[in-house]
């Protein structure tokens, strides 16, 4: 690969990136702050932490064999 060329001219850049359909301005300093503060996340857990675990189908037994 060969570098035939360098632009430095900011409207030169920005008009061949906008006609090749690319992105042609800087990615922001914090993508945190990109996402919408009041975008509804539900939170809820996808279980009842009040009710107890469920009584396991097999026996695991933890036995050392030596």
């Amino acid at each position: 690969m060969r570098i035939l060329a360098f632009l430095t001219d900011p409207f030169t850049t920005t008009s061949i990136l906008r006609h090749l359909n690319l992105p042609h301005t800087p990615p922001s300093e914090n993508p945190a702050l990109d996402v919408d503060p009041f975008l509804d996340l539900d939170q809820t857990p996808t279980f009842d932490p009040t009710e107890p675990d469920p009584i396991p189908e097999f026996d695991f037994d933890q036995t050392h064999r030596a």
